[in-house]
């Protein structure tokens, strides 16, 4: 089995966070510094207790940073061979596959075929996977000082400064919105991504007057993708620029705009499962289609826990009772908040105590329900309900349920899904 390192023991973060911090003052100038000094001591008593492999990586890290900080000028870049790029080929499936101290080993074993930039980019996404998003971010960003022209760089040093600086990335991000056509679409797709997550907070930003911006901005990026701009781009990148002005519109209250967004961008890729969701939600209980969405993102089996709720929801109010039940199975398995995961449990117990699963099994679900959601009051009056009939023994079918409307079951998907391009 892959192994998923580098570590995540609390000593080796503080090694790597004492590094980052002497990588910055010797960037200023300021390796001969007493606050260098300081770092360089409080350094000493994490570094002791490294085991031999983690003292390994930190002194990669260390050689790797000062390639970034101050990296020698006489090296020569040798010319590209066919060993050296299936190397490089190597390094990124060990990346892909968890292997990342692998995957470091390749780079530097190869570094003198690699541009500079790229470089970069390749130690900045193996750093990224590995679960330090900070590390990846001075290698990314380098990458894209070096090569501002490659918009996967820039876009890829936002997601991790995203992680890592939420505060930063929303600055970088509001710079490239007032800007877009100065950037790669790419660039101000991602942007758009690290800012529509952060407009809940009215603190920052004024919601509204800052969404109509980044409207333009990707509407701008996606024209451009439509006549070829940034063909380097991933496949992906346009997809989700429709998906997020879709959500755009939908927040600004347009929704006849949102839904053309996400329809554009199924004609462009009509199994993208969350713009089948964004569209299958938004016209739940409006329009019939909306089922029909729901249906080809579940087909896809999408990872994305609304199409399995919103279909179990649907079906339930069918009284179609065995697939509402396997909808809500299927969701349970998906990632998903407590709220959502609640709705699915209650839903669940209902639809187990009229397919006949002994009581034990549906009280199981109600108390799951109410467990993961303690605000869920529905639940619990519909586990009465089913301790009434039992107490009657009232044959099935239990009439009395109380039931969501599809208008408050939308409202609750709107309110609360979240998109993003790992979601």
């Amino acid at each position: 089995m892959a192994s998923r390192e580098p570590t995540n023991s609390p000593a080796f973060r503080l090694v790597v966070k004492g590094l980052l911090q002497l990588h910055e003052l010797s960037r200023q100038g300021q390796d001969d510094s007493a606050e260098a000094e300081a770092v360089r001591d409080a350094l000493d008593g994490p570094l002791s207790i490294l085991n031999d492999t983690d003292k390994e990586r930190a002194q990669w890290l260390s050689e790797d940073l000062y390639s970034v900080s101050g990296p020698d000028e006489s090296a020569t870049l040798q010319p590209m061979t066919a060993e050296a790029q299936l190397a490089l080929t190597e390094a990124v499936e060990a990346r892909e596959s968890g292997e990342f101290d692998r995957a470091l080993k390749l780079i530097r074993r190869w570094e003198s075929y690699i541009s500079p930039a790229l470089l970069s980019y390749l130690r900045g996404t193996v750093w990224l996977d590995a679960g330090y998003p900070e590390v990846a971010a001075v290698f990314l960003k380098h990458a894209s000082e070096l090569d501002a022209s490659n918009g996967n760089y820039r876009a890829t040093y936002l997601t991790a400064l995203d992680q890592s600086d939420p505060k930063s990335a929303l600055e970088d991000a509001q710079k490239v919105i007032n800007r877009p056509q100065d950037w790669a679409p790419a660039v101000v797709v991602r942007a758009a991504d690290v800012a529509v997550g952060q407009l809940q907070d009215a603190s920052v930003i004024e919601p509204v007057a800052f969404g109509r911006q980044i409207t333009l901005a990707l509407e701008d990026a996606v024209s451009r993708m439509d006549q070829g701009g940034d063909p380097a781009a991933p496949i992906s990148t346009y997809g989700h620029g429709v998906l997020l002005l879709g959500m755009c519109y939908e927040r600004l209250g347009d929704v006849n705009a949102a839904a053309n967004w996400f329809t554009r961008g199924l004609q462009h890729n009509p199994d993208n499962d969350r713009l089948l969701a964004a569209r299958g939600i938004l016209l739940y209980g409006k329009e019939p289609g909306a089922i029909a969405d729901l249906k080809r993102a579940v087909s896809v089996e999408s990872n994305l826990i609304w199409p399995y709720l919103f279909l179990a929801h649907h079906f339930l109010s069918m009284r179609d009772f065995e697939r509402a039940r396997v909808m809500c199975e299927m969701g349970l398995h998906r990632e998903g908040s407590a709220s959502a995961k609640s709705l699915l449990e209650e839903w669940r117990a209902i639809a187990q105590a009229e397919l006949g699963f002994p009581p034990n099994t549906v009280r199981a679900a109600f108390e799951s329900a109410v467990r993961l959601d303690s605000s869920n009051d529905l639940a619990r009056r519909n586990a009465k309900i089913f301790e009434q009939a039992l107490a009657k023994h009232d044959p099935r079918p239990i009439s009395n349920w109380e039931q969501r409307s599809e208008a408050t079951v939308r409202q609750l998907g709107l309110v609360e899904r979240r998109y993003s391009l790992g979601a």
